[in-house]
Order: C-alpha cells, then structure tokens, then sequence
C-alpha cells in the first residue's frame, strides 16, 4: 500500500439541482460559532471552479483533506499508476451491494484472465448483490451461482466538436497522466483523479468518487468532476451497462430518462427472482445542459441518459449520479423500490449522502486493530477489516461467500469458510455484523432438513456449497469428489458459530427462536449420522475432514471432534432453556472415537493416516477454534507434526491458524510470529493490498480441480485477522466471563491495541504492551476476565493489568534464537525469520539454488559453535561466517574464541534441473544455532 497525508474533501454543500445551498447568517449572542463555522467552511471549501489550472499538472480535487478519512497510518490505498496486468483491482461495498472500480474509475471492465474453481469464466469487474443467486452455467450444469446485475458506475465524458473523442473505462494508458486511484477504507469509497488528453491534444482533469451508500443498503452514488483546459461543449453519458450483467436477462423495457430518472428491469436465470436498476443524474452547479436529443431508447440490460453543456478551459464541472437497486428478494415492486431510492437519494444530494456514509462508516471503525510500528501489517489489518465489513450488513439474513461481494468467484456460494473462518473475528468486533452468518443457516434449515431426508438422516444436513436455499442437489458443486456429502465437519462448524453467538451475546431470545432450532437439528443428525462399534465406541465413516487431499476416511479427528462437540453444546442449550436433550446426545459425544498416534504422540487426522501431504489445516483446528482438551506437549507435537506436511500452495488460510495454535501454546521462540507472517505476507496482491488464495498460480499443487486463486479472498483475511483477535489476545469466550491470555512477539514488540471489542452488551479495549496487557472496560457492566494469573473484573473505573507472555525470553543456549535475520532472497512463505524462530517445523529457504542468510546478534559477543540444521533438502555446500560490523567476514575460528555480531550462512545447492525440467527444490535452513561461548551472556 501506499500511504497519503493528503486527501480531498468533499464539496460544500449544495441543493439536490447542484445550486449552492445558501448559508444563514448566524446569530449574533453566539460570537463562537461564526469562528468555528468559518474555519471549517474555509478548510473544506473546494478550489474556485473559475480559478484557471496548468493542464500540465496533476488534477486536482478539492484541497483540503478529509481529515476522519485520512486520520493516521493505513486509512488508505494508492494506485499511482495503471497496470494492465493486475486485475486486483479496487471495490466498494455496503453488505448488500457491491462493485469492482476499474483503473480509470469508471465503467465495466473485463481485466482478463480465467475466475477459479467452479465456474471458470473470464474475469471482469461485477456488480452484486446480496443472496442474489441464479441457475449457473452449463460448465456447472446449471448449479447456483451468484447473479452480477449492470454495472452501474459509468459515467463517460466526450468532447465535443469535428474530432469528438469519449473517455470511457476502456480509453488507454497512454492517453492517462497525472493518475493516482485511491482507496479511502476510513470512510468507504474510491476516488480516482487523472488527466485524460484526447487525440487533438485536448486535455482534460477528471476526478471520480464511487461509493456504496452505507446508511442506505440500495443505494450507490458515483460523482464526477472535471476540469477541461479548452472550451467548447461537453457530453456526460450515465450508462447502466448490460455488459456487466451475467446469469440474468430483460424484465421488460428499460425506463428511458425521466425527471433524470432511467433504469433498467431484470429477472435471473432460473431462481426467476425480479429486480431492478435506476439511476438519477443530477448535474451541479455551473452545468448548463443544452437541449440534447437522449439516446435511442435501449434495449436489453443497458440504457443511458446523457447531458450537453458549455465548457470554458479552467473551470470545473460537477455531476452526480444516484444509483438504486432492489429485488423481489427484499421489495414487492423492486422496480419502483429501485426508482424511489434513486430519487431519494438524489433529493438528499452528494454532501448529506457523504456526509451520512462517511460516519458510518467511521462508526463502524470504531471497532479497529493498531500495529504499533509495523505500517506493513497495519495496512494489511485495515485492508481484511475493510474486506470483511464491505461484504456484511446488520439486520441481513445472507452469508459471506469466499470473496464477499467482490467477484463471481467459488460461485458466490456459502462455505464453511463463513462460519469458521470470516465469523469469528466479526463477532468479536461486530457481533450485529456477525449474526447475518448464523441466522443464514436458520433461513435455511428447510433446504438443510430436506437434505438430511433424502440421505437417510434425521436433522439438518447442510450442503457444503449452498445460495439461496441450502438445495445440496441444485446448489452445491463439489460431486466429484463427493464433498457434498462427504464434508461432514461443516455441521460441527455451523453449530459451533451458533453456541458462539450466544456466548457472545447473551441473547437468549435469539437462541430459543433461532440458535436452538439449528442446534437441535444438527445434533440429530450426528445421533443418525454415528455407527455404533462392536466395542461400544462410535464412528462417522466415509468423510472427508477440511484436507481435501484426504477423502472417504472414516473417523475424521476434527470432523468427529466438531461433532462432539455440536453434541455437547446441544445439550447444553437444551438445559439453558429448559428443553430436553436425549440421553444419546451425551453418550455417542463421549463414545465418538478420536484416533492418536500414539508413536508420534500426535493426534491422528483420521484413522489409518500415514504422514502424507495435506492440503490445508484439519487437524490443527483441534487446539482452535474447537478448544479439544489436551496436554501443552500433545498440542506442540500435533501442530509441529501438521504444519511440516501441509501443502505450502494451499489456500492460504492455514498460517492463521497455526500462529493462533503456537501462541496459544506458547512454545519457547517466536513462531507464532513466523506463521502470522506466512498468513498474509505470500498472498497480498496489487496495491489495494487484496488476498489472493494461494501463494503461487494454484490453489493446492496436488488438487486436480483447482484453478486460479480467488481474490479477494475473504477467508484468508478472516483468518489473518485472527491472529490478531483470537492469537495475541488468547480471546476465548465463556458463558460468563472472556478468557485472555495475551501473549506478543519482540517483532511487534511496539505494541498491538484492539479497540472496541465486544462481549455480551459490553465493549472494551485490549493494549498488548511488551510486558504488560491492560484491559479497559469502555462501555457496559463491569465483566469477568478470566486469565493465567486468576480470575479479575474489570470495570470503567477500574482497568486490568495481565501479564504478557513473551516465549522468546525463555533461557536458552541459542544467542541466534528470535534475533533480526534477513536474507537476500526468500521463497513466499519461507522468511528469513523462520530460521531463528525456535521452532524446526517452519524454514527460510532462498528463492534461488544460492541464498544467504544474516542474523544480527543484537552485540558483540563471543560465539562457540554455529550451526545450521536444514530442511528436506540438503545444501551441495555451505560457508559460515561472522562479523564484529556486518561489513567485514571471517570464518568462525576455534569455537568459544570468535567476537561476533552478525552471523551468515551462504548456501549452494543444485541449481540444474530435475529430469522433468522442472526446478530443484532449494535447500532451507530450518533453524540456525550459534552456541554462546561459556560466560559470553546475552
């Protein structure tokens, strides 16, 4: 990302026909306020539309910043320049509609390239809305996917004249100077600035705001303003563009323009659900439209409106258009309810509707994540919460897909994903935001006990893959192999995210109406889903666990656990609210078996697993979010065993847990800080910081199914935000209390602060300092913190000091463990870091066949043996040296006789190819030791 101090403001206030609105005269017993209203009018006043401008300047917006939206380090994104080649391109979202902003900010676009695993078309920059789903294409033999309706946010600019020239989102980099396209996450929306010089050399300013109005779910806006250095006449075209549509066709005629209303009606593929799309035009102040014959009426999914006026070189020109969206999903007659909220949000005008949006969207960020001195993970924080906010809305009864409402990708549908991944952060932040994923499951719980029915089980049987019902059979798309039926775990997931809610909230109306129903009905489904065993235990046979690698097993760990466990939690909520649980629910719960390995002293995914490659984490979801029981050597065994064969080009959600698990663990090192970085460092994309599946161009090497990575993928930064809210706080909820138990790396040893946490109708803040953690209640009763140190209550006027955990300052012989190391060059995901992390299961190998590592020793001591233990793959050679400057290097000498700081390892491998043609894999260096020589100290 790209940092700016400096961001336009928004344009003083003005009527909804663009006159500028008049100002009163303030009284004359309140002599403070003229002050305060004149420094803010002068602040925010934007540059004289008549002020004459250097075409051969940067475009500029109005002045003075939007101080809420540029407060502090990583509020923004920037694009300097237009690369054709990235199609991560920018997008805004309110949690029920959604839009891709193109580079030249505005219009449809389709950047190339193929979409992932399942529907695989070309890519483009889509427009979505909520629980919209439609029959898919025949690739998916007619399977749910999520509809994209036009997109709405075009608003072309033609010259006039013999060599009239339009810019659209298709005109060229080289017709572009002066860009710069910014993502302002603080306040929701993306402004582009750029200087577009036609073929006869006319030039230019545009400056376009896209926004997705956050107070108003229907409601889109997108502002215009441009800056011509000529004169003569202009033509402003606002196209609701049929391009961007997919899996939808015309319902009926589209409106032409009236009142500067038009819109466009449509009804998607199979799902038949009606909808429509309006726009409202609305030109500003110094526009005067010239009588202009409109456009032939349109037809299909397109229509546009446009406006004629007179331009004079240097001065600036406004317009505005209001977008409204609704369908026969939230509205009897979403064609007018499409039109209404067009108008109205037109009679609003820009600034109130701004105005409205920016603050919620500030209040929603009142809930936030600081990484004090770290700019690099602090913009990839802000990024993920942006994400996962953009796609989610209080008071909505749909999910989050993998990508949210940025791209048709995973088809749009609902995976376990949500509950698992997405979820948990959101609740803890957001729970109004978070409960829209549980009460999804509950708005589906017919399709889910129709499931059940037809597969010979009682209760609720989800479908792994589901849109608008929960219909295994016409939404889900993994049949081959059969994970539809085979992915059992998800009702572990889905019941575990219901219990959370509650013990998040308290709500115990909520739970009776809707929490109990979904855990009822999936605890009745493990009593019929569980065989009963000669020896009396119990088994769920012919599953696969989330390794997709692993299928048809039976006795999946964590799927068996989860079920457990949803059996437990049943009960449980069945004693809550007085109803009655079956005596089976408890025994098949404590009957379930669990393999172990009893050699490995590791928990065993499933019965009969060897130690083969798994594509992503499964057993390792024990430790968290399931909370198994198990000794502090049993868990570092199974997350060291694990996080050694886990496919490095899966999906990239793994890391996230692992760094949880290791913190949590709290094993002499520093590699929970190895794996938080693995969990985002490979996979950010572009300069909107946006997450891509996988590290490489697959997501999984050994998943014949898999295609490109998804992006954004939502789920990978769930899981990153994780680390944060549920690794570094060891945040854990109970029905009465929050278990704490925070630990930090001395990478961030500056300090990380969650702001605006919420449990059960309180808020409050955790600082993670070095040495100390202090919890401030900022909102509610006084509430129970359960921590190592004992139980404490803490109250608004009565903070908690806990203390932080720190691994890495356990004694140890190593003088190289957790010290700064850098390399000059390193595999994505394998930093230089790993090799002085503590821990054997993580590595730094060199994205070449020769790499070097450094580690600085912090000061000059003397050093005895220095060794480094490798990976899988052994160097052809390798040269240890050291340094008392980090500029001049000598071998090690005698061991105990060598004054050093620095010590590097230069390593050789075989940099031929294999017999295939394909690379060698590079040796690593799984961690370095360099001894302390007797008395040297630390």
């Amino acid at each position: 990302m790209t940092h700016s101090a400096h961001h336009p403001a928004e344009p003083p206030a003005q009527h909804a026909d663009g006159r500028p609105a008049r100002r009163r005269n303030p009284r004359p017993h309140r002599l403070v306020s003229p002050l305060l209203a004149g420094a803010l009018v002068a602040a925010l006043s934007p540059a004289s539309a008549h002020a004459a401008t250097d075409p051969g300047s940067a475009p500029q917006p109005p002045p003075a910043a939007n101080a809420p939206c540029a407060k502090g380090g990583g509020w923004t994104a920037t694009s300097p320049r237009i690369d054709p080649d990235d199609s991560h391109h920018a997008f805004v979202g309110n949690g029920y509609l959604g839009q891709r902003v193109p580079p030249n900010g505005t219009g449809y676009a389709a950047p190339g390239g193929e979409t992932g695993w399942p529907l695989k078309t070309p890519e483009y920059d889509g427009s979505f809305v909520s629980g919209l789903y439609a029959k898919g294409p025949e690739n998916v033999e007619g399977r749910q996917a999520i509809a994209a309706i036009p997109t709405w946010t075009t608003l072309d600019v033609a010259t006039g004249g013999a060599h009239a020239e339009t810019f659209s989102s298709a005109t060229a980099p080289g017709r572009i100077s002066h860009y710069r396209q910014t993502l302002h996450l603080r306040c929701g929306f993306v402004r582009t600035s750029l200087t577009w010089t036609a073929a006869d050399g006319r030039a230019t300013d545009l400056v376009y705001d896209v926004l997705a109005d956050r107070t108003d779910a229907h409601t889109g806006a997108v502002r215009l303003r441009m800056t011509p250095h000529w004169s003569g006449t202009a033509t402003v075209t606002d196209v609701l563009d049929g391009r961007g549509a997919r899996r939808m066709k015309a319902a009926g005629t589209p409106a032409p323009s009236g009142g500067g209303t038009m819109d466009v009606a449509f009804r998607t593929d199979g799902t038949k659900t009606e909808g429509a799309v309006a726009s409202t035009l609305r030109p500003g102040h110094g526009v005067h439209p010239r009588p202009v014959r409109q456009p032939k009426q349109a037809s299909g999914l397109t229509n546009r409106q446009k406006v004629t006026f007179p331009v004079r070189s240097g001065r600036s020109y406004r317009l505005t258009k209001y977008v409204g969206v609704d369908t026969a999903l939230t509205s009897r007659t979403p064609r007018a309810a499409a039109d209404a909220a067009s108008r109205r949000a037109a009679g609003r005008g820009w600034d109130t509707l701004f105005a409205r949006h920016t603050a919620a969207w500030q209040k929603l960020w009142r809930s936030d994540i600081e990484v004090n001195g770290r700019p690099d993970l602090q913009s990839w924080v802000r990024s993920a919460q942006y994400g996962l906010l953009s796609s989610t809305r209080a008071g909505s009864r749909n999910s989050i897909g993998p990508t949210g409402l940025t791209s048709d990708n995973y088809a749009g549908e609902v995976f376990w994903d949500a509950e698992t991944w997405m979820y948990p952060g959101l609740l803890a932040t957001h729970p109004a935001l978070a409960r829209s994923i549980v009460d999804y499951r509950y708005k589906t719980r017919a399709g889910a006990r129709a499931n059940a029915e037809k597969l010979g089980y009682d209760g609720l049987f989800y479908a792994w893959t589901s849109g608008s019902k929960g219909d295994l059979w016409n939404e889900c798309h993994s049949w081959d192999p059969p994970h539809c039926k085979t992915q059992n775990h998800l009702m572990g997931d889905i019941s575990l995210a219901t219990w959370q809610y509650y013990l998040a909230t308290k709500d115990t109306a909520w739970l009776k109406a809707r929490g109990w129903p979904v855990l009822k009905g999936i605890a009745e489904f493990w009593a019929s889903r569980a065989t009963r065993n000669a020896d009396g235990s119990y088994s769920v046979k012919n599953v696969a666990g989330p390794d997709e690698y692993s299928n048809g097993v039976d006795d999946g760990v964590f799927t068996n656990a989860g079920a457990a466990t949803a059996l437990r939690h049943a009960a449980r909520v069945a004693e809550i609210l007085g109803e009655r649980a079956p005596a089976s629910w408890k025994t098949i719960a404590d009957k379930l078996r669990i393999p172990y390995d009893a050699k490995n002293k590791v928990f065993q995914q499933y019965d009969g697993y060897r130690g083969t490659t798994i594509k992503q984490a499964d057993t390792v979801l024990l430790m968290y979010p399931l909370e198994w029981p198990m000794p502090q050597e049993r868990a570092a065994a199974t997350l060291d065993y694990y996080a050694a064969r886990t496919d490095p080009d899966g999906p990239a959600m793994t890391d996230s847990v692992h760094a949880i698990d290791a913190a949590g663990i709290g094993e002499p090192g520093c590699s929970a800080y190895t794996y938080l970085l693995r969990s985002i460092k490979p996979f950010v994309r572009g300069p909107f910081a946006q997450f891509s599946e996988a590290r490489g161009d697959k997501a999984g090497a050994e998943d014949p199914h898999a295609g490109k990575p998804a992006q954004d993928f939502l789920t990978g930064k769930g899981g990153f935000l994780q680390t944060f809210t549920h690794g570094l706080t060891g945040l854990r909820l109970r029905e009465d209390s929050v278990h704490l138990d925070p630990t930090l790396p001395p990478q961030l040893s500056e300090g990380v602060t969650l702001r605006g946490l919420h449990w059960q109708g309180r808020t409050y803040d955790v600082a993670i300092g070095a040495d100390h953690t202090t919890v401030r209640l900022t909102a509610g009763e006084p509430m129970r913190i359960e921590a190592p140190e004992g139980d404490r209550v803490v109250s608004a006027s009565m903070p908690v000091v806990l203390k932080t955990r720190r691994p890495d300052l356990t004694p140890t012989s190593n003088a190289a463990r957790c010290t700064p190391a850098k390399a000059t060059s390193e595999e994505p995901g394998m930093y230089a870091a790993a090799a002085v992390d503590g821990n054997t299961a993580t590595a730094w190998v060199p994205d070449a066949a020769t790499g070097t590592l450094t580690v600085d020793l912090g000061r000059v001591l003397r050093v005895g043996q220095v060794t480094p233990h490798w990976n899988a793959t052994a160097p052809k050679s390798y040269v240890v040296q050291v340094s008392r400057d980090g500029r001049h290097w000598t071998g090690t000498g005698y061991a105990g006789r060598t004054p050093a700081r620095y010590v590097r390892v230069v390593v050789h491998g075989d940099g031929t190819p294999a017999a295939d043609g394909t690379p060698k894999k590079h040796p690593g260096i799984s961690e370095l030791t360099v001894d302390k020589a007797t008395g040297s100290g630390r």
